[in-house]
This record gives C-alpha cells, sequence and structure tokens, in this order.
C-alpha cells in the first residue's frame, strides 16, 4: 500500500463527507495499492479492501495479504458496504460504466473524480523517475528510426520499426498504438497507419510512447520530406512557436490550464490557423496517458510544481495536411523541464 497516496485520499473524502471511495480504474489500482491486477478499490476510513477475481488473487494476497479479497462481484462490494453502514460513496464517474453505477442506486454518489486526478497530478519522486526513463526510451527508439523516415516507407512500416525499437530500448509496452499519419492523413489526429507510401513535399505526423513500470511517456513529432517550401515553412513554424511560447509563459504557482491553452491558440491566430486547432494543447501524462491537468480553454487549474504534462498544439487542414508538436513538460519549483528533448526539433 502507497500510505501516503492513502492518506492524501482520506483528506480528500473528509472534505466531500463521503464514507468510501470506491474505484474501478486499474490505474487507481496501481497508485494506491502500487499492485497491477484488475479488480475494485475500496477505502473505507482507515480499511482498505482490493477485490479481485480468482486471475488475480494469488497475487494481490502476496502483496495486500488480508486485505486481498477473493471476489470482484458488484453484489459482494454492495454487501461490504452495507455491513459496514456506508450511506455516501465517491465513485470516479469517467472510469465507471453504467452498469456498475446502476449498482449504487441505494448509495448516495458522488463524483470523485476529480479529487482522485488531483492528487495524481502532482508526481513523487518515483514517478518523475519513471516518466524521464520513458521519455528517454522513446527519443532513443525515435532516433534510431529516424534515417528510415523518407519516400518509400509505408506508415505501417514506419509504425511497426518504431514499435520495434521501443521494446529493444527497454520499453515494457507501448503506452499506446503508434500514430504514423502522411500527407493528407495527418489532417486526422488519431489516424491510424495504413499501407499508404510517404511522399515527397509532405508532413508526416509520428505520435508514440513509452511504458515503464505502468507509467507513459507521450510525444509528437512533425516531419517534413523533401523540399521546404515557404508555404510549408510558415505552417510548420506558425506550430512550432505556438508550442514554444505556451512552454515559456509557465510560471509555478501562477499560471493557470487555461493561460496555455490560450497563448498556443493566440500565437496561431496571428496566421489565421486558429479555426484549424482542433483539440486542447495538452494534458497530464503518468499511469494513465491521458490524465490531470488538462490544458483546455476553461480549466482554471493552476499550475503546480511536480505536475507532468503535455504541449502538443497542432493544425488540421481537411484533404490537405496535418502538422503537430508534442513534447511533455515537467514543472520545477521555479523553472520547467523539457522531458529527453529531441535534437532535429527546431523551426525551419
Amino acid at each position: 500500500m502507497r500510505e501516503n497516496r492513502l492518506n492524501k485520499l482520506k483528506e480528500k473524502m473528509e472534505e466531500a463527507s463521503i464514507d468510501a471511495v470506491v474505484l474501478f480504474s486499474d490505474s487507481d489500482i496501481k497508485y494506491f495499492c502500487d499492485i497491477n491486477v484488475e479488480g475494485v478499490f475500496v477505502l473505507i476510513k482507515d480499511e482498505v479492501k482490493l477485490f479481485v477475481s480468482s486471475l488475480y488473487f494469488q497475487k494481490a494476497q502476496e502483496k495486500l495479504k488480508e486485505d486481498a479479497v477473493l471476489s470482484n462481484s458488484l453484489d459482494n462490494i454492495i454487501e461490504y458496504l452495507q455491513s459496514n453502514k456506508i450511506k455516501n460513496i465517491g465513485l470516479d464517474f469517467a472510469k465507471t460504466t453504467v452498469k456498475q453505477l446502476k449498482a449504487f442506486e441505494g448509495f448516495n454518489i458522488i463524483d470523485f473524480s476529480n479529487q482522485t486526478l488531483t492528487i495524481r497530478a502532482i508526481k513523487e519522486k518515483e514517478e518523475i523517475n519513471n516518466i524521464k526513463r520513458a521519455a528517454l526510451i522513446a527519443r532513443n527508439a525515435l532516433l534510431k528510426v529516424y534515417p528510415t523516415i523518407k519516400t518509400g516507407i509505408t506508415e505501417k512500416e514506419l509504425a511497426d520499426e518504431l514499435a520495434y525499437q521501443l521494446r529493444k530500448n527497454g520499453a515494457e509496452k507501448e503506452a499506446f498504438d503508434t500514430i504514423v499519419a502522411s500527407g493528407p492523413n495527418a489532417a486526422y489526429p488519431h489516424h491510424k497507419p495504413t499501407d499508404r507510401k510517404i511522399k515527397e513535399g509532405e508532413f508526416v505526423v509520428i505520435d508514440f510512447g513509452a511504458s515503464i513500470d505502468g507509467y507513459n511517456s507521450d510525444t509528437t513529432y512533425t516531419f517534413l520530406i523533401g523540399e521546404k517550401t515557404d508555404e510549408l515553412k510558415e505552417l510548420f513554424n506558425a506550430v512550432f512557436y505556438a508550442q514554444l511560447f505556451a512552454t515559456e509563459m509557465i510560471a509555478p504557482g501562477r499560471t493557470t490550464a487555461k493561460q496555455i491553452d490560450a497563448r498556443a491558440r493566440e500565437e496561431l491566430a496571428k496566421r489565421n490557423l486558429d479555426k484549424y486547432f482542433i483539440h486542447s494543447t495538452g494534458h497530464g501524462v503518468g499511469l494513465d496517458v491521458h490524465e490531470f491537468p488538462f490544458l483546455n480553454p476553461t480549466n482554471d487549474m493552476v499550475i503546480q510544481p511536480n505536475m507532468i504534462f503535455t504541449i502538443e498544439p497542432g493544425i488540421y487542414i481537411p484533404n490537405k495536411l496535418g502538422i503537430r508538436l508534442e513534447h511533455m513538460v515537467l514543472v520545477h519549483e521555479n523553472d520547467t523541464e523539457v522531458l529527453a528533448f529531441a535534437p532535429f526539433v527546431e523551426a525551419m
């Protein structure tokens, strides 16, 4: 068990006046119990129970002793809560299914997602080290693949080679399915690699990450193949400077998430490109690839030391091209650090 993390969770419970927290997310279980299993995490005051199926019970019992329960049946969890006279329950609505929510209809249910994600947003030293390792592995994998990014190679071939290099360089797995999008395909932010061959005079967007002990990295690079025309250089530089200026404005303890988002949009708007920016400017990275803080136009969360998040402005011109640049930023007490900065990221 991670006692310091559990204590923070108990403080949030007290602030919200709830009697129990029930979490279904594997990443929450990893965070609070320090174990990689599927199950249901239940915290009541000073008692933690992890309900797991027979597939995971031996592993959970070795780690958690009597706190492991051989059952992940919702009925058994409800019985356990009722036997402890629980009335007010905190759930992470974003990670709870409709069926699971209905099972708790007899209780007063509170959405507890912001509280758990806020705790997880501030990374501990061990977490930071894991994410740094993942970022470095990803960068080194890309450096191996970089010479092959040229005309004739297909999106699938490039994605497969990058996935291979991630594992060869020490990743336990890909943080997510690698995205390689070339030419007009790059206009789709979450394009799945195809047999399309990369051509001269077009952009190639590569979005990928490594995973180490459950912790992830997430970076995106855009490469221009062949001749750099003035038009293409101007488009790329607009995204480059949007990322640069959004990163430079971060002031720990003062800057809000939405201010960072606004700065990136402001830079793109100077060139009338903000209309092609169709997603948020960034997101936290940790046990989940997407977690707090979310850098979007409405988030007032103040950026704090030991947060790690992406800054990833992009433009997507339908049927023509896409450009996205994404790096991860670690916030220190007085400044910021771009993790595993790649040597070929520069203005054109």
